[in-house]
């Protein structure tokens, strides 16, 4: 494995992912750094949030085809994502009212939404015999920039106020060099099948139940993600400590992203999926009902580490099913997931404003039952493919 990080390009893509997801964690904590200079209201910071997630996520699918379109190098594109998120994030330090402020945000968005396919496409072909634990490392890396976004952030910006941002801007010039003067990626191997119409209608029942899959996996790692500080906030418990919760719930999440990837390896997709979700289930119970912080922090980093690892070994399988477009299948998939989560918050808001925010979250913890049932349809050992052809990428 460490060779892996002695190969140019995805020492590139994995720097430049824990970058981009770092200016990411960290624009909640700017918001509200801004919040008082600039007036803004929660349903103001609320829907700047809403619209960056839905830009970065809906932008994806149409830069991943346009990459797969890029006869030369098309990882150059990723560093052009990486400047433009550093460009706008810093032009938000000098916006003097709300709406110009929307507009860097939504901007940066779209650098986000250019690296993300790209990059993951290449992470992909770094180690093929290896490609749940290679992605895995890449998303690892990301969450990790999710992760430290929030707290760096605090400390940049008490030290800075608003323009705390720029360090952060000036340190993404070393990810943006990197991934200009990256290789190119080596060819892409599509195995040819043989095609029937029973085969064909199960591939397209296979697919569904994998869209569904995604969505709801995503809208149950969403929802923790968004209302687990204000669980324990509504119980009285300090900032410091919900705070420290919400890291803890994505750390081990990255954790999670590595150990999903071996299993996926050796077992297959379907073991790292199945089981899980199955025992995320009693975890993330236990989570809810914590009565004490120690036993929330043990159990936040549980939940996390099984219902937070998946990501990777879902973008990996959404990549086999289009092996000839893989920055296309990398945008779909991510774009997929980050718009399905993002409506399933909305949902368990409207839903627990009506019933209460720990039933509404019990709920949602319930659905990775039928996501585990889902995951049986996923496949289980490898089987080595004969005859590849060679696409080039």
């Amino acid at each position: 494995m460490i060779s892996l990080f002695r190969n140019r390009l995805f020492l590139a893509v994995v720097v430049g992912h824990f970058t981009v997801d770092l200016f990411s964690g960290g624009g909640p904590v700017l918001l509200a750094v801004l919040a008082g200079p600039l007036g803004l209201t929660n349903a103001q910071i609320g829907l700047t949030l809403t619209l960056y997630t839905f830009a970065a996520s809906l932008s994806q699918p149409p830069f991943g085809w346009l990459a797969d379109h890029v006869e030369r190098r098309p990882i150059i594109f990723a560093g052009v994502g990486v400047l433009w998120m550093a460009i706008f994030f810093g032009a938000v330090a000098f916006s003097p009212n709300w709406m110009l402020l929307q507009a860097c945000f939504l901007l940066a968005a779209l650098g986000s939404g250019l690296f993300h396919p790209i990059a993951t496409a290449h992470a992909a072909v770094a180690q093929r015999a290896r490609a749940g634990s290679v992605m895995a490392i890449f998303f690892f890396f990301g969450q990790l920039g999710l992760a430290f976004g929030p707290s760096l952030g605090g400390l940049l910006f008490g030290i800075g106020g608003r323009f705390g941002i720029l360090p952060l801007c000036v340190v993404a010039l070393l990810p943006i060099g990197m991934l200009l003067t990256a290789p190119a990626a080596p060819p892409v191997l599509v195995t040819p099948r043989q095609t029937s119409r029973s085969r064909t209608r199960s591939a397209g029942l296979t697919t569904a139940a994998f869209i569904v899959l995604v969505a709801l996996r995503s809208s149950i790692q969403a929802g923790y993600t968004a209302f687990l500080p204000k669980l324990f906030a509504d119980r009285g418990w300090s900032p410091a400590i919900y705070g420290a919760l919400a890291g803890t719930f994505l750390f081990s999440a990255a954790i999670g992203n590595i150990i999903a990837g071996a299993i996926a390896d050796r077992r297959g997709m379907r073991a790292a999926i199945l089981w899980p979700m199955l025992f995320g289930v009693p975890a993330g119970l236990v989570c809810l009902w914590a009565p004490t912080p120690l036993v929330a922090f043990v159990a936040s980093a549980l939940v996390g580490l099984l219902i937070g690892g998946q990501h990777s070994v879902l973008v990996n399988h959404a990549q086999r099913l289009l092996p000839a477009r893989q920055s296309f299948a990398a945008g779909l998939i991510l774009g997929f997931t980050f718009a399905t989560g993002g409506v399933g918050t909305w949902l368990i808001g409207l839903a627990a404003d009506q019933i209460g925010l720990l039933t509404a979250l019990q709920a949602i913890t319930l659905v990775g039952l039928p996501t585990a049932v889902l995951a049986l349809t996923l496949p289980g050992r490898a089987l080595v493919a004969p005859s590849p052809i060679v696409v080039e990428a």
